[in-house]
C-alpha cells in the first residue's frame, strides 16, 4: 500500500523491497487475501533485464491494461501514465536499454472507490459497480506486461474490421498507427488465405495514420452456431521499411461475415435470426482468473439453455470469452465500460476507450453489435418502465456522452450496428437507437403484465436488453447467514427469523427494498422457504415473459437478453447460475422456453376471474431453417381434472421455417367452478433424430395471481 513517503522513494533503486508482498501478475489486488479490501493506491516493483539492441532497432515496454489509472517509472526515471483497465500501452525504453542491461520496473496503480454512482469518474464500469453486481475494488496490472522489439517503424495502433461479407468476396479494412524515427518509404504486408497483398505508403517522421482495404475472393463464412460453420483464419500484417526488412508485425484470428440491423431485427450474411441472449457480467471478480476451459464451460451453459447471443454488459471481458464465442459462433453484444452515471469531464476519454476497445476486439466476428452506455439513467425501483414522457428529456449521460460514445465507435468501425445504450425507451430524436430494461413482476406489476405493455407499446418491445426477477440462490453457507444475527452473553450466534440482514443482502447485490416488497419474509417459515420462493418466482417470470416475447417475433421483437447467465462472484442477483456455477430452476425454464421449436398459449393460463369463459390459442414458434412438413398439436384445458370441465382439441398442418403459427383456439366455461386450472400442449412431428414430441404445461387458479 501506498504512503505518501513511500510514494516519493518507490521508484528509487536504492530502496529495499525485500519484505514486499509478492503477488501475479495480471491479476486483481482484490484477488490477494492481504489487499482484497484495500482501495489503493497500490505501489508494484519489479526488476528484468534486457539484451544489447542491434541499430535501428527500439525497444518498447508493453502494459496490457492497469486498472485503473497507472505512473510507470523505469530505473528512477518516470516513463509515462496510463488509463485504462484493457487498453494496451506501449512506452519506448530503447535509450534506457542502451545504457544499461538491469532494469527495475515501478508503477503506482490508482482505483478510487466509487464516491457517487451518478458521477462517476472512473471508466471501470461493471467491474467495480452495477446493478445486482457487489462492489469490488478491481484495481491492479490486470493484463500482461511484456517487452516488444521493433525496428524503426513500429505499430502503436491495429485494427481490422470485416465490413462486407458474402460467398464470392469478403472486404477486410486495415488502419495502422506507426511512429516513423524519420521520413522514409514503408511497405505494408497483408497476408490472409494464401492472399499477399502489399500497400506502399511515404511515412512522415514520427506519427503516421495509414489504412487500407483488403478483398478475399470465395470466402469460407462465419456463421453463428445455429446457422452453419465457424471457420477462422489468420491474418498477418507486417510493416516493412524500404531495405525491406521487416519492422513490426500484428496478428489476428477472424472470420468473414456481415451483420445488418434495422429496427432491431438483425441478420448474418443476410439470413435473419431471433436474438435470445442473456447479461454476462464479469466472469470473475478478478477477470485474469478466467482461463480458456472456465470461458469454454459459460459459453456451453448459454449454448445449452439455448441461447445465441451474450451480452457483455459495461466491461470489456476476458480474452478467453472471445475466442470461445468465435470457435463455437455464440453472438455477442458488446458494451463500452459505461454504467450508470458519469461526471461531465469523462467524455473524451470515453470516447478514445470506445476507440481502443474497437481496436482490440473488432477483428472477433461473434461480436454483432456496439453499445454505448448500459443503463445511463437512474433507476426508479417502484416501476417496471420508465415513464415514456420522462425519457424524451435530455440529459448529460444519455444525450452528450452517449451521442459521443456512438460517433466514436461508428467512426471507428462502420461494419457493425451501433446502439448509444441500454435500458432506454425510444426518444427524439433517434426512435429507433433504444433498448429497454422492462421489470415486470419484479419492480412492479405482474409477469404477465409485461405482454400487455408490449401490446400498448410496440416499439418498446424491439429489444428487451434486460428483465427478469432477482433470487437467492441455494447456498448452505448464505442462508445461514441470511438472518438478522444476534450474541447472547457467551458470544454465540442466534437468528431471529423472520429478521433479515438486510446490510448483507445489499451487500451481495441485492436489492433489498424489492425483495421483502416481493417476497416478505414474515410469510415464510425460514430462510430456506424464502429463498426458495425467489428461486420458483424466477423461473415461472421467465418462461412466460420469454414466451411473449418470442410470440412478437419480428413483429416486433428482434430478440432479447434475460438478467442474467451467471454471478462471477458471490451475489444475489437475476442469475441463472450462482458464482459457483450450479443452476437455479431458472435455468431449465429458460432452457425449454429458448428451444428452437416450442409450443406456447396466447395468452397464458394463469389467474382466472371467476365464473368466465377462458379463451387461449395454441401458438407454435419454429426458428428451424428448414420447414416442418406434417406436425400434430393436441391440447387439453381442465379444470381440477374434472372430465365435466375439460375440453380438448387436436390439429395437424405444417409449420415454415423461422415463423410463429396460430394453431387454433380453446375455450372453456368456468360456470360456478372453482380451483386450479391446467392447460397441456403437446406438438408432435418427425424430426431428422425420428419422432419428436414437445410439450408445454400452465397451471393457474380461479380468482387468484
Amino acid at each position: 500500500m501506498a504512503d505518501e513517503s513511500l510514494r516519493r522513494d518507490f521508484p528509487s533503486e536504492n530502496l529495499s523491497d525485500e519484505t514486499w508482498t509478492e503477488v501475479t501478475v495480471p491479476g486483481s489486488w482484490c484477488g490477494h487475501p492481504e489487499f482484497a479490501d484495500v482501495d489503493g493506491p497500490v505501489l508494484y516493483r519489479t526488476r528484468f533485464p534486457t539484451t544489447p539492441l542491434d541499430a535501428g532497432r527500439r525497444l518498447f515496454l508493453r502494459l496490457e491494461g492497469i486498472a485503473y489509472q497507472g505512473d510507470v517509472w523505469l530505473d528512477g526515471s518516470y516513463l509515462g501514465p496510463t488509463e485504462g483497465s484493457f487498453v494496451p500501452h506501449l512506452l519506448e525504453i530503447t535509450s534506457q536499454a542502451r545504457v544499461r542491461s538491469e532494469h527495475l520496473l515501478a508503477v503506482e496503480v490508482a482505483c478510487p472507490p466509487v464516491a457517487d454512482p451518478d458521477a462517476k469518474r472512473t471508466l471501470t464500469g461493471t467491474t467495480q459497480t452495477g446493478r445486482g453486481i457487489p462492489e469490488v475494488n478491481p484495481g491492479g496490472i490486470v493484463g500482461h506486461v511484456s517487452l516488444h522489439e521493433t525496428g524503426p517503424v513500429p505499430f502503436l495502433h491495429t485494427r481490422m474490421v470485416c465490413t462486407q461479407a458474402t460467398e464470392s468476396v469478403a472486404t477486410l479494412a486495415l488502419r495502422a498507427v506507426v511512429h516513423n524515427d524519420r521520413p522514409r518509404a514503408a511497405v505494408f504486408r497483408t497476408r490472409v488465405l494464401g492472399i499477399d497483398h502489399r500497400h506502399q505508403q511515404p511515412l512522415a517522421g514520427g506519427e503516421n495514420r495509414v489504412e487500407w482495404t483488403i478483398r478475399v475472393p470465395r470466402p469460407p463464412l462465419w456463421w453463428p452456431a445455429t446457422l452453419g460453420d465457424q471457420p477462422l483464419h489468420d491474418v498477418e500484417v507486417a510493416v516493412a521499411t524500404e531495405d525491406g526488412l521487416v519492422s513490426d508485425e500484428v496478428f489476428w484470428r477472424t472470420g468473414f461475415r456481415s451483420v445488418r440491423m434495422r429496427n432491431h431485427i438483425w441478420s448474418v450474411n443476410g439470413e435473419r435470426l431471433f436474438l435470445c441472449g442473456a447479461i454476462v457480467p464479469p466472469l470473475a471478480a478478478d477477470l485474469a482468473r478466467v482461463t480458456a476451459d472456465t470461458a469454454a464451460n459459460d459459453v456451453a451453459a448459454a449454448r445449452n439453455a439455448g441461447l445465441n447471443l451474450l451480452r457483455v454488459t459495461g466491461h470489456v471481458s476476458s480474452p478467453h470469452l472471445y475466442a470461445e464465442a468465435d470457435r463455437t459462433g455464440m453472438l455477442l453484444w458488446q458494451d463500452t465500460s459505461l454504467t450508470g452515471g458519469y461526471h461531465r469531464a469523462v467524455w473524451p476519454e470515453a470516447a478514445r476507450q470506445a476507440r481502443e476497445m474497437v481496436d482490440l476486439l473488432g477483428h472477433h466476428p461473434s461480436i454483432v453489435v456496439w453499445c454505448g452506455h448500459d443503463a445511463p439513467g437512474p433507476i426508479d425501483r417502484t416501476r417496471a418502465a420508465p415513464r415514456i414522457l420522462d425519457q424524451q428529456k435530455p440529459t448529460w449521460n444519455r444525450t452528450v456522452l452517449d451521442r459521443t460514445v456512438r460517433r466514436a465507435l461508428n467512426q471507428a468501425d462502420p461494419s457493425r450496428p451501433v446502439i448509444s445504450h441500454s435500458g432506454v425507451l425510444p426518444n427524439l430524436p433517434r426512435l429507433d437507437d433504444a433498448d429497454s430494461n422492462l421489470w415486470f413482476g419484479w419492480y412492479s406489476g405482474r409477469r404477465g403484465d409485461l405482454a400487455h405493455y408490449l401490446d400498448r407499446l410496440p416499439r418498446a418491445g424491439r429489444f428487451v436488453s434486460a428483465f427478469g426477477s432477482q433470487s437467492i440462490p441455494d447456498d448452505p453457507e448464505l442462508l445461514r447467514t441470511l438472518s438478522e444475527r444476534t450474541t447472547d452473553h457467551a458470544g454465540n450466534y442466534s437468528t431471529a427469523w423472520p429478521a433479515v440482514d438486510a446490510d448483507r443482502l445489499t451487500a451481495l447485490g441485492a436489492e433489498f427494498d424489492v425483495l421483502v416488497r416481493r417476497f416478505p419474509p414474515g410469510d415464510r417459515s425460514d430462510a430456506g422457504a424464502w429463498a426458495e420462493a425467489t428461486r420458483r418466482h424466477q423461473a415461472s417470470l421467465l418462461k412466460i415473459q420469454i414466451e411473449a416475447l418470442r410470440l412478437r417475433k419480428y413483429r416486433p421483437t428482434g430478440g432479447f437478453a434475460i438478467d442474467r447467465l451467471l454471478d462471477g462472484s458471490p451475489a444475489i442477483s437475476g442469475s441463472l447460475m450462482d458464482h459457483y456455477r450450479r443452476p437455479k430452476p431458472a435455468l431449465e425454464a429458460v432452457a425449454a422456453a429458448c428451444a428452437p421449436t416450442v409450443i406456447v398459449a396466447d395468452p397464458p393460463v394463469e389467474a382466472v376471474a371467476p365464473r368466465s369463459i377462458i379463451r387461449t390459442r395454441a401458438v407454435a414458434i419454429h426458428d428451424g431453417r428448414l420447414p416442418i412438413e406434417s406436425c400434430r398439436v393436441d391440447a387439453v384445458l381442465c379444470v381440477n381434472d374434472n372430465p365435466s370441465r375439460t375440453t380438448e382439441r387436436s390439429w395437424g398442418g405444417a409449420l415454415e421455417p423461422d415463423s410463429v403459427t396460430h394453431i387454433g383456439t380453446l375455450e372453456l366455461d368456468l360456470g360456478d367452478a372453482t380451483g386450479a386450472v391446467s392447460l397441456e400442449l403437446t406438438l408432435s412431428f418427425d424430426g431428422p433424430d425420428g419422432p419428436t414430441v414437445i410439450s408445454n404445461k400452465y397451471l393457474g387458479r380461479i380468482g387468484v395471481d
